[in-house]
């Protein structure tokens, strides 16, 4: 902001630069304003015949921090010799600093340029004295700000501990609503927003189980709401906007306030949050289980070669002759190649790759250990009565499933009828009241935009929520049952290698390979819910370690890829 002035008749003046600040809006229009410090700068800028050549303003920022935009700028401005600039004005030092260290240290970087900081309404003598007095007031200017600061802290705490809101956005899929007024205070709650509950509900679902293709990650969640103008609040999804949900407590129940600490930028210990109790969105099953999913699919825990090598054992292999080892860890077995790749061999890792004297396994050829594991797996795990003991865990889980999916529809049709209903309100205004609504009212068009994709949102979600309740209304009948354990053994000696092998991640949870035996450690639930009705072509995953999969289209895609 700049006040422009007559050069001729302010040659003579003292040059000097005004600076206002207002900590909230709600100071700048009801307490403090700016234009009432810019009016008392003026005038005391008369008083002592100086000229006002600039004009800085910072609107809505705390006076302890020194990241402020326009003070800044007037720093190097002041500070630029070829401005002229000799009197920095504020309202009273309050508006320069709320902090004696931050204070002194730029009223010193003032000084050594030759620019004299002075407060419009605070008459400070020169020399010592006016700098000690400078000094005290700054001080207590701090001291009231932590003052305030701490009480407000306490207040908002208190509000949190009694189960109210503290003015911030709520999580997506809720939404601030009035619970109590006390004197001319309101105090908030959240409550579910039924437009965005089915979101939420289904970025969940394609978590765990896709969209008809398996499991989706984050950066695939994202781009399926995208592309079917499924958006946030208006915006489009990012993958950490995605993470934050699955991660966040809030949607089984629980929200925290004084996570952080805003002045320090980091969070504080748990036993400093305050827990707000709001309506689950997400029972905690299933949170449990997205989180358990999303700490198996970290890269740190599955390395691309998990995903996509050609051994079958890979991630599952260790080998037993390390038992032992002086480390007390375990190894794992590694793939070695003969005569050109021909032969294929399992060998300790610890021994590949350290030394010989590490270990004393042998290597093996890998061929007859997969074929031990997978045969060990048909006649043990898929045994008729082990399967039948499984799809009946299975069955019994599906039916506590559906019972939510019945409670999700009834909800969607909600929120569905909700919109329907503002529509014909809308237009049945327009019809008796053309002069008054109109369609080009753009509040009001924007309104019947927003209710219309509401409404095609509610509906997909009703369709896409009456088909899992049809796949997941299974009657196991022992010709199914008998098919199931086909298909998994097909599965399991036929196809892709990384399909074969999240098939045996499902039943086996460590294979150990001894010199004389192997020891094969059955998994203690597998993961079998959707196998069922798994069929269709199995094409090879995306590796999971990668950040985009061949992002560019570039010479990493194969010819006939291209």
């Amino acid at each position: 902001m700049t006040t422009g002035f007559d050069s001729t008749s302010s040659a003579r003046k003292t040059r000097a630069v005004a600076y206002a600040r207002v900590s909230t809006m709600r100071q700048a229009e009801t307490e403090l304003s700016l234009e009432e410090q810019l009016r008392k700068v003026g005038a005391f800028a008369e008083l002592k015949d100086a000229a006002i050549i600039e004009t800085f303003v910072d609107r809505g920022l705390s006076g302890r921090v020194e990241t402020r935009p326009e003070f800044q700028r007037l720093v190097r401005f002041a500070c630029d010799s070829d401005n002229g600039v000799k009197l920095v004005i504020v309202y009273n030092f309050s508006r320069f600093f709320r902090n004696v260290t931050a204070y002194t240290k730029y009223r010193d970087i003032f000084e050594q340029a030759g620019v004299r900081l002075v407060s419009a309404t605070q008459d400070i003598p020169e020399g010592i004295t006016g700098r000690l007095m400078e000094t005290i007031l700054a001080a207590f200017d701090g001291h009231a700000s932590e003052t305030n600061a701490a009480t407000v802290r306490d207040m908002m705490s208190a509000n949190a501990v009694s189960g109210f809101w503290n003015g911030a956005s709520a999580p997506f899929g809720y939404r601030v609503v009035d619970a109590l007024k006390v004197g001319s205070k309101i105090r908030r709650k959240i409550e579910i927003d039924p437009m965005q509950e089915p979101v939420v509900r289904q970025i969940f679902d394609l978590c765990l189980y896709g969209a008809g293709q398996g499991p989706m990650g984050m950066k695939k969640i994202a781009a399926y709401l995208n592309e079917r103008a499924i958006l946030q609040r208006g915006k489009p999804w990012m993958t950490s906007d995605i993470a934050r949900i699955l991660r966040s407590e809030a949607y089984i129940g629980t929200c925290y306030y004084n996570k952080r600490d805003s002045r320090a930028r980091k969070m504080r210990p748990p036993n400093k949050w305050i827990a707000i109790t709001v309506p689950a969105i997400i029972k905690r099953e299933t949170f449990d289980t997205v989180g358990a999913v999303l700490v198996a699919r970290r890269a740190s825990n599955t390395p691309p070669r998990v995903v996509s090598g050609p051994t079958l054992l890979t991630g599952l292999a260790r080998c037993g002759c390390c038992d032992d080892s002086p480390d007390g860890s375990v190894a794992g077995m590694m793939l070695r190649t003969g005569k050109s790749g021909q032969y294929r061999y399992l060998v300790c890792a610890r021994r590949a790759l350290r030394s010989t004297f590490s270990c004393d396994a042998p290597q093996i050829r890998m061929e007859p250990i997969d074929e031990a594991v997978i045969s060990a797996v048909e006649s043990i795990v898929l045994a008729p009565e082990r399967l039948r003991e499984l799809v009946a865990g299975m069955v019994a889980a599906n039916e506590n499933a559906l019972s939510d999916l019945e409670a999700q529809i009834a909800r969607a049709k909600q929120a569905l009828h909700k919109s329907e209903a503002g529509l014909r309100n809308i237009y049945a205004a327009i019809a008796s009241s053309p002069d008054t609504f109109s369609m080009a009212d753009s509040e009001l068009r924007d309104q019947v935009d927003l209710l219309k994709r509401q409404k095609s949102e509610m509906a997909d979600e009703i369709d896409r929520l009456t088909d899992r309740r049809k796949l997941s209304r299974i009657d196991i009948s022992e010709d199914m049952l008998n098919a199931f354990g086909q298909g998994v053994r097909l599965r399991l000696r036929q196809g892709h290698a990384a399909f074969r092998r999240a098939w045996l991640h499902h039943f086996v949870s460590e294979v150990i390979v001894g010199k004389t035996s192997i020891r094969i450690k059955i998994a203690k639930e597998p993961i079998i819910r959707g196998a069922l009705g798994a069929s269709g072509p199995e094409e090879p995953p995306v590796p999971s370690f990668a950040r985009k999969w061949r992002a560019r289209n570039d010479s990493n895609v194969r010819p006939s890829d291209s």
